[in-house]
């Protein structure tokens, strides 16, 4: 059994792309289905409730490459009596970094079968309750840009306002 607490962090663009093997953790609320289908997942799916709504977490696992390739793409979480939630991966890998989503399973890449220990507080620590939205950084322009000028144009205008000089 893995403790997610306890797998390195990844950091950085850098350390994502050198990884082998990737651990995606976040979590699905799943407080929108009836009282005993919300029990069912937390006794079954490892489920947890915290702030009065039901929650589970999710751990995905793949190499850098795949994990981008499957960007945008709905995981689709199927439940008895047809209930199912969806997760998307929205690509952002600057916000998955900020939020602290990207573990370096690279270590544990020669095992078959993976399996994570239950860690609520320390998932409904990380991820709930000091969740804060992230504002991608905007690119600062500079003051003392000049203007570029199209080179084809030069020496094909007239100069205005200027007289030419006689001798």
């Amino acid at each position: 059994m893995i403790k997610i607490s306890t797998l390195p962090l990844i950091q950085n663009p850098g350390q994502f792309y050198a990884a082998q093997q990737i651990l995606l953790v976040d979590v699905l609320y799943v407080g929108d289905t009836p009282r005993n289908m919300r029990e069912y997942i937390k006794n079954t799916h490892g489920g947890f409730i915290y702030d009065k709504k039901t929650y589970i977490p999710i751990t995905l696992t793949g190499t850098p490459e795949s994990m981008l390739a499957n960007a945008g793409k709905a995981i689709v979480f199927k439940f008895d009596k047809g209930f199912e939630n969806h997760y998307h991966f929205d690509g952002n890998l600057n916000a998955a970094i900020w939020h602290k989503r990207l573990y370096d399973l690279s270590a544990f890449i020669d095992q078959s079968a993976i399996q994570f220990e239950r860690e609520e507080d320390f998932i409904a620590n990380r991820y709930l309750r000091d969740f804060k939205e992230f504002d991608e950084p905007k690119v600062p322009t500079k003051l003392l840009d000049l203007p570029v000028q199209n080179p084809s144009n030069m020496g094909l205008q007239a100069i205005k306002g200027l007289k030419p000089v006689r001798k």
